[in-house]
């Protein structure tokens, strides 16, 4: 994209949020190639090794995942997936011994075939109640059978088989073939933890086209704009640049912005108004760009107030990345951000410090309370949050950057503008 890597280590002092030149948008799509044969490979193969290691350590002779999400870190294969969230069509087996097997879609074009080559694919049942009616048990028994039957072939009768996903009619119909049942998805979350070098390389992808989106909308904001469209531009622009979907429509305006977590509305925006948005974009391949943006609307002086949030938000920004280091325990990090957050905005306050970014919003969580075990390890993508705004005042602000763990330090990879006039330091 034209900017040079953005990296912050421990040493180098507390990191501010920077604003790096971008390429122009039309240039995103012939700044990297399309997602080739390597990548898809090499992020299956990554895949499949964390899954049946996290498998292990938990007990589980094999995952069959529906979780549309999980299918797709497993076998590089996505049909439907907003469909698939709702509509139980595909699902897949993998064993720790042994090759994966797909269920595609019945319907599914046959050019679908995973990068992974020893992946053996079967068509699918489906007992979705939407095509199956009152059928929906009986044909819930039919694929638990077919499930059934591939688990004798592969000697795992009798197995703790993980599930991630099901609903009554599927879980039931498993249990009623004889499956011992048991939770995959915090295993298969584990897995996902840790990025592969092809899965970084994605994710850099997707952020250069949340990048590109959010500076066009940056551009374009204007007064009487409604907050539908401002939604619809950002969207519109990601989707033209290879983005799927986005899992959530945050942008609020004005005295919408406090509480935190409206959705866009038909509000025209006024000059002087805080605009807030969360890009939650699932980008090209499926990877996560979720970075969040407060905006002045119109080219006015911001008050106070405002700069004094922008500010207090990019500060927190900075403790919660200065924190990120290999080996740092979740539970210690998240006791030691919760003090530093002043405590006029803990009311109204992100649930989370920071979370996992990778196909979607993932495991781990550094949480103000109620903490995970664990540590943080050298791969790990993290979004980190600030939502700054005081209870019974009629504006808050949003900041978030989506960064890399190294052994090195903290790379940032989102680069899309700050506000030019908000970025004035004030602390009234």
């Amino acid at each position: 994209m034209g900017s040079a890597t953005t990296r912050w280590s421990r040493e180098s002092g507390r990191p501010k949020p920077t604003r790096p030149p971008l390429a122009a948008p039309a240039e995103v799509r012939s700044a990297w190639p399309e997602v080739d044969a390597r990548l898809a490979r090499g992020t299956v193969q990554h895949a499949l090794a964390r899954t049946r290691d996290a498998l292990r350590r938990h007990d589980i002779a094999a995952a069959l995942l529906v979780d549309p999400v999980n299918v797709r870190y497993a076998s590089g294969t996505s049909t439907m997936p907003v469909w698939t969230m709702h509509a139980i069509d595909r699902y897949l087996l993998v064993p720790v011994e042994g090759e994966p097997v797909l269920w595609e879609y019945a319907s599914a074009p046959p050019e679908l075939v995973s990068p992974y080559p020893g992946l053996a694919v079967r068509p699918a049942t489906s007992w979705s109640v939407f095509g199956s009616g009152e059928r929906a048990g009986s044909r819930a028994a039919v694929f638990a059978a077919d499930v059934a039957g591939v688990l004798r072939d592969r000697g795992l009768a009798g197995e703790r088989i993980g599930v991630d996903r099901l609903d009554a009619y599927g879980f039931l119909a498993l249990q009623g073939a004889g499956v011992h049942l048991v939770p995959a998805q915090l295993a298969v979350e584990q897995a996902r933890a840790v990025k592969g070098p092809e899965e970084i390389e994605l994710i850099h992808r997707s952020l250069a086209v949340a990048d590109a989106a959010v500076t066009d909308l940056y551009r374009a904001l204007r007064p009487g704009m409604t907050e539908n469209e401002a939604w619809g531009l950002l969207l519109g622009r990601a989707f033209a640049l290879g983005a799927e979907f986005s899992e959530c429509r945050l942008l609020s305006s004005g005295p919408r912005t406090n509480p935190w977590f409206r959705e866009a509305s038909d509000r025209p925006m006024e000059r002087g108004d805080l605009v807030a948005f969360d890009t939650d974009l699932i980008g090209p391949a499926g990877y996560l760009a979720d970075l969040s943006r407060t905006y002045l609307v119109g080219s006015t002086t911001p008050s106070a107030r405002q700069r004094r949030l922008h500010a207090h938000a990019e500060d927190f920004l900075a403790e919660i990345i200065g924190e990120l280091a290999p080996g740092a325990a979740f539970d210690e990090v998240g006791e030691r951000l919760s003090r530093r957050l002043p405590a006029r905005y803990h009311a109204e306050r992100y649930p989370f410090i920071a979370h996992g970014s990778g196909l979607g919003d993932e495991y781990p969580v550094i949480a103000f309370a109620e903490h995970h075990a664990g540590e943080i390890e050298a791969g790990m993508v993290f979004s980190v949050e600030a939502y700054l705004g005081v209870e019974g005042e009629d504006e808050g602000l949003k900041l978030e950057e989506q960064v890399l763990v190294t052994a090195e330090g903290v790379e940032i990879l989102s680069h899309a503008p700050h506000d030019e006039y908000l970025t004035t330091r004030g602390t009234a």
